[in-house]
């Protein structure tokens, strides 16, 4: 099995981290592999913010965790009035990738850049997870205006599609789910 596949194979979603902060040159490689995704006509629609404040992360998080506890959705309610959950599972860096309203297709263009990235940190060592957090707080009229108020430097016109958080596992790597099976099918 070649390199790629195995890095697809084994990247895990990791919800604990060790406190110290990815280094900058591999975080620059991720941010690289980021911009490299495909996108609608080659627009690249994107705008990558990578927050590493934790004063900011953490104000953050807090308002993230408000809106999951007043959610429709009782699993997020749940996990969210729990003392001990960190939406961010205390990771020491969030990457936010805004799209351009303008362009043909923004979301898919930054979804893609965002996986380009976790696989990416997942070649370099370093662990991830995909956080929805940050983007439901958007979609929720008082969230967007507490989101604005972080003055993150997300440009006019850009909306947060895809986040992620990134840093080293504080835990060992977990098996994969097994895969559902009958997804695919075959038209030839």
């Amino acid at each position: 099995m070649n390199q790629t596949m195995q890095t697809i194979l084994g990247r895990r979603s990791i919800r604990a981290y060790q406190s110290r902060q990815i280094d900058e040159q591999e975080m620059q490689e991720v941010l690289i592999a980021g911009q490299y995704a495909p996108t609608a006509m080659g627009q690249q629609p994107w705008h990558f913010t990578v927050l590493q404040n934790p004063d900011l992360l953490e104000k953050l998080q807090l308002q993230c965790k408000a809106v999951f506890l007043h959610s429709d959705n009782a699993a997020l309610r749940e996990v969210a009035s729990r003392e001990d959950y960190h939406v961010f599972y205390h990771a020491p860096t969030l990457v936010i990738v805004s799209g351009d309203l303008q362009a043909i297709t923004p979301m898919q263009d930054c979804v893609l850049a965002m996986e380009n990235m976790l696989l990416a940190a997942a070649s370099l060592g370093i662990s991830s997870c995909w956080v929805h957090s940050p983007i439901m707080l958007c979609g929720d009229s008082a969230g967007a205006a507490a989101f604005n108020a972080l003055e993150l430097g997300i440009p006019a016109g850009y909306v947060p599609y895809a986040a992620a958080v990134f840093g080293y596992s504080a835990m060992p790597l977990p098996e994969a789910t097994p895969r559902k099976l009958d997804t695919v099918t075959f038209v030839r």
